[in-house]
């Protein structure tokens, strides 16, 4: 292995001297120390380069002539000292020479070689700007958990002097570099006082609410959704869709149901009335019984609506609601792409109109919404924030977005789907050649940085979240842990297998000791089927009034992926997620490590299996709810089992649940009835058919007989399954009467304790 490494060392060699020997860069000044030549270079990678000469003084005097473009970073880097003793020595330049020559000369006095024959050892070090130096590696994958790792470093040589047996090293750290005038002469430009008084004073310039670095950017509007044009999620009291527990049902209600099982007409061949008709308001009872209807009588047609303006005045008013909510989601569904793209911080103003009723609470309602809306679009909740505006004169129901200048402190961490390089670790690293090298100018070398064997071998990688990922199939992947102990930098990484090539990757900043995983291959072997779900659960009730309820509630998200494996071999697969700020994680697989702004977890997967691994996150967000809807009780089951209620708020709502239970099983009851009795009622039509058809056999008497027998069965059936609908009708009635009576007394114990909601 390392045999089939070396050829191939030698040839990237070669290769990148003969490019570099191909294309020699345009000469550029240096500087010059009296002929003397340079001991040390180390090429860093913020664009600058660290020089070290040792020079013999003869005289008293050493002229150093500098770039006039390198003289500020010469200044400001520049040391020099005695080298047996280590005192520093004084440096002149006169300021008489002309600004229009490429070079300075400075003068390094030395007092300890003043005299006849006497010489002293000058120590010279300074930086200046040079090219930054690229990183390289080869990994040759072996057995037994070990894999070779090669790193060079490719330093280029533009300086316009030729490196003589120098030598050559790189670095890197998180030391930060700039240009800073030295040279030239600076004026103070001092105030002139008077005595004159300032009798009017200019007062401060004002400062943004929405914060942001000073003359940054001024907030924008982002955009703007009227009351109307904001979709009420399941639950809320003003849901178009949603079916509510009405307050109560009236008679007039009752014999309207009752009308909808349409009219049952039967007869036999003597006239009686072996039947009967369900026809509304019955005499007699007065519980809409059935009453009776004669075969010579023509059977009464159904029971047609009548028109109701109010009704279709509704109906056309949910429509066009209903329009302006496609419009809203169409704002919406453009608006949090950009937001999650741009990694903009946004502001939703709720807005209240002083006509309608508890207008604070609405306005904060609005923009609890649609951040909600924006959340589920993907946009991370450290992102977005609410503010209640009330009632503007001039200003609409509805909400506002504006954008926020991003604070320092959450820009990467905010993140978003995709990782953050500026996240990625700085460390320090240095390395430097081990025997002093000959670097022509013009030309470039490769520094050996790293050749060991380390632990590493292949694994998979499901990376969906990277620019270049893949949501669909593992990549294949080496893993293995830096040796050295200096930061590896991120670079171009060539994998070898046994006698082959297997791929190239590209590797993030490499932290010492630690591990990293390089995809290099994508051999789809390992595939990944994805399934996200969402699901909320209330947490906390904060207010309660007249059945609306306002709660925090634990937005969930599980995103579900089964991994199936189509190798011959057992493999491990990492998984590369990224948390968002602002979501807790409460399930995910048990082993992770940290890598930048992202966790991989491992997981373990034999030949031909399949396993599945769910990730689970949740975060808080503000509901507003109707206690009557089905969706709203569904979640106040879920808190009833939890930890969350106090006993006497859990007492209420298991009360509650018990009525509403109540409730749907006699309207589930309702709905069955009606279904048999309509087909009581199509089998009477039959049998009805049937009798009068052999009324014109005469020999058919016993037959007629039989149905007509099998009739009055039915009918009676239809009585009794029209008393039931009756009854239960009433039944639910008083139902709903109890569950509204019960919502109505209903009271939080805790509701002191949790704090409005507030912006």
């Amino acid at each position: 292995m390392r045999k089939l490494l070396a050829k191939f060392l030698f040839a990237s060699a070669l290769a990148t001297t003969a490019a570099a020997c191909g294309h020699t860069p345009p000469a550029k000044t240096f500087v010059k120390v009296d002929q003397v030549s340079l001991g040390k270079v180390v090429v860093y990678r913020n664009g600058v380069a660290f020089y070290e000469r040792r020079a013999t003084v003869h005289g008293g005097k050493l002229t150093v002539s500098v770039p006039r473009d390198r003289v500020d970073d010469f200044l400001k880097s520049l040391t020099v000292v005695d080298a047996k003793t280590q005192q520093p020595l004084p440096v002149s330049f006169p300021r008489q020479q002309s600004d229009s020559g490429a070079f300075l000369d400075m003068t390094l006095d030395v007092p300890m070689a003043k005299n006849p024959g006497e010489t002293a050892d000058v120590l010279l070090t300074y930086v200046t700007e040079a090219p930054v130096w690229k990183p390289s590696y080869r990994i040759a994958v072996g057995t037994n958990g070990k894999v070779m790792i090669e790193g060079w470093a490719i330093v280029d040589n533009t300086s316009g002097e030729d490196w003589k047996d120098v030598t050559v090293g790189v670095g890197s750290s998180s030391a930060l570099s700039f240009r800073y005038d030295l040279w030239s002469v600076r004026t103070v430009q001092r105030e002139t006082l008077q005595a004159d008084e300032q009798f009017a004073i200019a007062p401060p310039t004002a400062v943004s609410p929405y914060g942001g670095p000073a003359g940054g950017q001024a907030p924008t509007m982002v955009a703007e959704l009227g009351d109307e044009e904001i979709r009420r999620p399941p639950g809320h009291p003003d849901n178009l869709d949603e079916t509510k527990v009405p307050e109560a049902v009236d008679q007039a209600t009752l014999e309207d149901e009752l009308v909808a099982l349409g009219t049952a007409d039967i007869s036999g061949d003597d006239g009686a009335s072996p039947g009967a008709s369900y026809g509304g308001r019955g005499s007699g009872s007065g519980r809409g019984r059935p009453t009776a209807v004669t075969a010579d009588k023509p059977r009464s047609p159904p029971r047609v609506a009548k028109a109701d303006p109010r009704r279709d005045a509704e109906k056309a008013a949910k429509d066009y609601r209903r329009s302006k909510v496609g419009d809203g989601d169409r704002k919406i569904g453009a608006i949090a792409p950009q937001i999650i793209k741009n990694k903009q911080n946004v502001v939703i103003e709720g807005y209240g109109d002083a006509a309608e009723p508890g207008s604070e609470q609405q306005a904060l309602d609005r923009a609890n919404i649609v951040r909600n809306q924006l959340i589920d679009a993907g946009v991370p909740p450290a992102q977005v924030r609410v503010v209640n505006r009330g009632v503007v004169s001039g200003q609409r129901a509805g909400v506002r977005m504006v954008s926020e200048a991003a604070r320092a402190d959450d820009h990467n961490a905010a993140g978003g789907n995709k990782p953050d390089a500026a996240a990625a670790p700085v460390g320090e690293s240095h390395f430097q050649s081990a025997t002093p090298m000959t670097v022509a100018k013009g030309t470039s070398v490769m520094v050996s940085m790293v050749r060991a064997e380390t632990q590493g071998e292949e694994v998979y990688l499901f990376d969906a979240e990277s620019e270049r990922g893949n949501d669909r199939f593992a990549f294949n992947a080496v893993r293995l842990k830096n040796p050295t102990n200096y930061t590896l930098e991120t670079g171009p990484v060539t994998v070898y297998g046994k006698d082959r090539y297997i791929g190239e990757g590209l590797t993030e900043p490499i932290p010492p000791s630690a591990n990293v995983v390089v995809p290099f291959a994508l051999d789809r072997m390992v595939v990944i089927d994805r399934d996200d779900v969402a699901e909320h659960q209330v947490s906390k009730l904060v207010t309660l009034q007249r059945g609306v309820l306002t709660a925090e509630v634990q937005h969930i998200k599980r995103k579900k992926l089964t991994f199936t494996s189509r190798l011959h071999k057992d493999t491990k697969v990492y998984i590369r997620h990224t948390a968002q700020k602002g979501w807790i994680t409460l399930e995910s697989p048990d082993v992770y490590e940290r890598i930048g702004d992202a966790h991989l977890y491992e997981i373990q997967l034999k030949a031909g299996e399949s396993k599945t691994v769910v990730f689970a996150e949740a975060t808080p967000m503000t509901r507003t709810l109707d206690l009557g809807s089905p969706t709203t009780l569904d979640m106040m089951k879920v808190f009833v089992q939890s930890p969350h209620p106090t006993p006497e708020l859990k007492k209420q709502l298991e009360a509650l649940l018990v009525i509403h239970r109540e409730v749907v099983d006699t309207g589930d009851k309702i709905v069955s009835l009606r279904e048999r009795a309509v087909e009581y009622r199509q089998r009477m039509d039959e049998l009805q058919d049937q009798i009068l058809s052999l009324k014109k056999v005469k020999s058919a008497a016993s037959l007629q007989k039989h149905l007509t027998d099998k009739m009055k069965d039915i009918s009676s059936r239809v009585q009794q399954t029209t008393i039931d609908v009756v009854d239960s009708q009433e039944k639910l009635m008083l139902a709903k009467v109890r569950f509204q009576d019960q919502l109505a007394e209903m009271t939080l114990p805790d509701v002191a304790a949790n704090l409005a909601i507030k912006p």
